[in-house]
Parts: C-alpha cells; sequence; structure tokens
C-alpha cells in the first residue's frame, strides 16, 4: 500500500490560541484513474486557480477584525491513484504552503507535515475521508488525525453528515456539517485540553466551497464567505460588497 503523503489540517491564529480545523475541505486535484471520474465535482483544482475569503468573526469580551484568506494551486502532480495539489495560503498576513490529496474516495487526510504559525505539523496516522466525491442528503462518514507539532501532540477526530441544500447566487450548494474533537496534550505537567468545534459548510459543483460557519461551545463564531475565484472552466467573478455576517447559517 503506497504511503499517505500531506494533511490538510491548519493551525490559524486568532484571538488567544485557538485550533480551526481546515480539514473538510476544499481545493484539491483530479484523478485521471479509469477507476474514478476525472474530477471531484465540488473541488475543482488547476494550477492558477484561486479562492478568496472574507472571514469576519466574533469571541466573546474581544474584538476581532474581518480579515481575508486566499488559496491558490501551486502545482498538481498524479501519484498513483491520487492526485496531490500544492496550495498556497494567506491568512493574518502569514503564508502556508501544504499538499492536498484527491484519492478515488474523495478528500483524504493524508501522512506527512505541513508549516504552521507554530512551526512544522507531522501527521503520524490518517483515516477516513474529509469530503466524499458525491454528497447526497443523509450521507455520514468521519476522519481522524493523530498529529504532533513543536509545543504538543494532538488527536483530532471529525464527523460529518450531509444536511440538506441551499442555495448560492441562484445556484445549488450542499449543506456539510462536521464536528470536530480535539484531544491536545503538550510536554508540561498539565492536563489534556478537549477542542469541540462545529463547522457548517456549503460546496457548489464546480467552485468547491463558498460558505462555512465555525462555532465553539465558548462562543467563537468565525464565518468564511467566497467573495471572489478564478477557476479554470468557469467565469471569474468578483463581489465587490459581499453581503457578510457573523451569524447561524
Amino acid at each position: 500500500m503506497a504511503q499517505r503523503r500531506s494533511t490538510t489540517t491548519e493551525l490559524e491564529p486568532g484571538p488567544g490560541w485557538q485550533l480551526l480545523i481546515t480539514g473538510a475541505l476544499v481545493f484539491v486535484g483530479c484523478d485521471v484513474q479509469a477507476t474514478a471520474p476525472a474530477h471531484h465535482p465540488y473541488a475543482p483544482a488547476s494550477v492558477g486557480d484561486e479562492w478568496v475569503y472574507a472571514m469576519p468573526q466574533a469571541h466573546p469580551a474581544v474584538q476581532v477584525p474581518t480579515t481575508q484568506s486566499i488559496d491558490r494551486i501551486l502545482a498538481a502532480e498524479q501519484r498513483g491513484d491520487r492526485l496531490v495539489a500544492r496550495v498556497r495560503s494567506e491568512f493574518f498576513g502569514g503564508t502556508s504552503e501544504r499538499d492536498l490529496v484527491i484519492s478515488p474516495l474523495g478528500v483524504t487526510p493524508e501522512l506527512g507535515s505541513m508549516t504552521s504559525a507554530v512551526g512544522e505539523v507531522k501527521a503520524r496516522v490518517a483515516e477516513g475521508v474529509y469530503l466524499p466525491r458525491e454528497l447526497s442528503p443523509g450521507m455520514r462518514w468521519d476522519w481522524r488525525q493523530e498529529l504532533d507539532t513543536p509545543v504538543s501532540s494532538m488527536s483530532v477526530v471529525g464527523r460529518c453528515a450531509v444536511v440538506g441544500h441551499d442555495s448560492y447566487r441562484g445556484q445549488t450548494a450542499v449543506h456539510v456539517r462536521c464536528e470536530t474533537h480535539n484531544r491536545m496534550t503538550t510536554a508540561v505537567a498539565a492536563p489534556p485540553v478537549e477542542h469541540v468545534q462545529t463547522e457548517d459548510n456549503y460546496y457548489v459543483r464546480g467552485i468547491g466551497l463558498v460558505r462555512s460557519v465555525t462555532t465553539t461551545p465558548q462562543g467563537y463564531r468565525a464565518e468564511k464567505l467566497l467573495v471572489r475565484w478564478q477557476i479554470a472552466g468557469a467565469p471569474a467573478w468578483r463581489d465587490e460588497s459581499p453581503a457578510i455576517a457573523v451569524g447561524e447559517p
């Protein structure tokens, strides 16, 4: 069995220290094997494709400015039955690069490493699927990763389900809800830290992730709204004044 080689989990800075799992996401390649469709319907990926998101956030007792994130496909390479796409992300003024992988099952967690705000993050266990190729109401799936960072070790489990359909600028969007549980341990003699977050993600065929709302029991809430894209095979589009609001999806 070929070894998996990458991860789509990112550590993003926020008020205090926040772990935001962005795993059920986005911009991966296509599988040219005859045993699977040529493209992932909800994850287009050609070199040069770009997605720009507005990201308003809210946190109890902390004023958090709206920021912007950009994801761009730099390269893509077929490796056996998987295609690995190199993605550069810009967020909070920082830049990181990571490999995203699409397999016959869909977008999958992989072994390997990526850069982050706290240094290199290594995945030593990767199981399940982030985003299947087809999304039908009632579908359920899960994924798991064991991660090591310079300051901690983490066990991350995600459970996802297709809630139904919504609309996005006249197009049908699939609503996927994921609950992620993270158990973090550090080198110091302290009890493990438990972190839970819920993501309501919306995907449009041929475009990818168009909206995501992340919430935590502690009151943190963030929205990620697609405001500009440039995707091969799709008309370029830009929203000069997006209607963004941190609230219920």
